[in-house]
């Protein structure tokens, strides 16, 4: 426990209204919580932060939206709660050179109406963007099912500022789409989950706004003609933004929108030009129909977006509740034989299972639910044997969100690969003290 002294050094470098040691429950992170959460104005706050926390060796875990800060094993530590939502500002946007840097506390949808003004955007959707900051989002590398079309947003990231926990601010890539070859520092940071260092600004290469987006829902008895369907249509040079297969369950990812979904449902938004839209279009319905789809429907508009935005929230299901989210990532090709797998494994562990297959992608996230007995006692079971399945095509499995006393049984992440030992070695050279979210990444580091 860090304590009063810690607690002075903080109030000595930030406005009073800037230190909070009331009202810490918001930044709980698997039931415990911060003696003290701080709230800078700017990247010279952060990192004096960080350097009183490393002198003073409290352990400091960043802070957004918090939209992912269900995923990461329990902290081993927990001091001070650094929240960064102030620093939310533009910094700079050249359109046209289609780039943008922005702070790390702004929230997406924010950075999406800045943008939008000039018709462009940053081709990301995560759950949650009204609430998922862009420091958050690149912390965990968060995607959605655009990422079909996309990729992650380590594709679309130019640069990033970084406060180190030594009080120390660092710099890697830049504002130009090109850079010097070099080793890609930037990757280092994105998906490391605020454990290597705080991300307080990013440039970022964006998009034109598409013209023109529709949606097809196409409804299938059988979940193999789904997936047959899902897998032929990403060979296809079709101008595809998303691409799912999602199976039945208790979530209604057709809530509001007037659809009742009738089997395994293959969703497909296309984006782009008015014409290679239509075509898209066309050619979906078609081979939807060819592999025997019971009904397909067009949705377009708001409730389009309706149900893009229940698809997200799949993925990022509330905090609360005795639920597991696990996910695989496979090939395209693998992800119907893995559906197999994760069928028997509910049947054995009397379990309730709905998945959602990024089809172009290969992800499969699986919300388990189990009733009244709760999911503890044979959650640990349930995730050996996912894993086991997931480990046939030497494919990793990540619990994405579960009770924190499943997380005291086993490692969210899974056992450390191969490349494990490099990774502690960057930990520590970049964070020797152990400041910086402490145990809550791969191996409990």
């Amino acid at each position: 426990m860090a304590g009063e002294p810690l607690f002075g050094a903080v109030r000595s470098l930030l406005p009073a209204d800037a230190v909070a040691t009331d009202g810490l429950d918001r930044y709980a992170v698997d039931g415990v919580t911060p003696q003290i959460a701080a709230l800078p104005r700017d990247a010279g706050e952060v990192a004096a932060v960080l350097a009183e926390a490393a002198r003073h060796d409290a352990a400091v875990i960043p802070w957004g939206g918090g939209t992912s800060m269900a995923l990461g094993n329990v902290p081993r530590r927990y001091d001070v709660a650094l929240d960064v939502t102030r620093l939310n500002a533009v910094v700079d946007h050249a359109p046209e050179d289609l780039t943008v840097v922005v702070q790390a506390g702004m929230r997406l949808s924010d950075l999406q109406d800045h943008l939008a003004k000039s018709g462009q955007y940053l081709p990301f959707d995560p759950p949650q963007p009204e609430t998922a900051t862009i420091g958050g989002i690149l912390a965990s590398n968060a995607g959605g099912p655009s990422r079909h079309a996309y990729g992650w947003p380590r594709d679309w990231t130019l640069g990033l500022r970084v406060a180190l926990a030594d009080g120390s601010v660092t710099k890697t890539g830049g504002r130009v789409v090109k850079n010097v070859a070099g080793y890609d520092m930037t990757k280092l940071y994105l998906g490391s989950f605020g454990t290597l260092g705080v991300i307080v600004e990013a440039a970022f290469k964006v998009t034109v706004l598409p013209e023109s987006r529709a949606t097809l829902a196409a409804f299938f008895r059988n979940r193999g003609a789904a997936c047959k369907a899902a897998l032929a249509l990403h060979q296809r040079n079709l101008a595809i933004e998303s691409l799912e297969v999602a199976g039945p369950g208790p979530v209604d990812l057709f809530e509001a929108t007037g659809v009742r979904q009738n089997g395994w449902a293959l969703l497909v938004a296309a984006a782009g030009v008015p014409a290679a839209v239509e075509r898209s279009l066309r050619e979906t319905t078609q081979l939807a129909s060819d592999n025997g789809a019971a009904s397909i429907e067009r949705i377009e508009g708001e409730v389009a977006e309706r149900l893009w935005r229940n698809v997200r929230g799949f993925i990022s299901p509330p905090a609360n509740g005795d639920s597991l989210l696990t996910r695989a990532a496979l090939l395209p090709s693998q992800t119907d034989a893995f559906l197999d797998e994760i069928e028997a494994l509910a049947a054995r562990h009397r379990v309730k299972g709905q998945s959602v297959v990024h089809a172009g992608a290969g992800g499969v996230y699986s919300l388990w639910q189990a009733g009244k007995r709760g999911l503890t006692e044979r959650g640990a079971g349930l995730v050996a044997g996912l894993r086991g399945a997931a480990w046939e095509w030497d494919a990793p499995l990540v619990i994405e969100r579960c009770p924190a006393a499943l997380k005291d049984l086993i490692d969210v992440w899974g056992e450390p690969r191969s490349d494990f030992a490099l990774m502690r070695n960057v930990k520590g050279q970049l964070d020797p003290k152990g400041v910086l979210s402490p145990g809550r990444f791969l191996g409990r580091m």
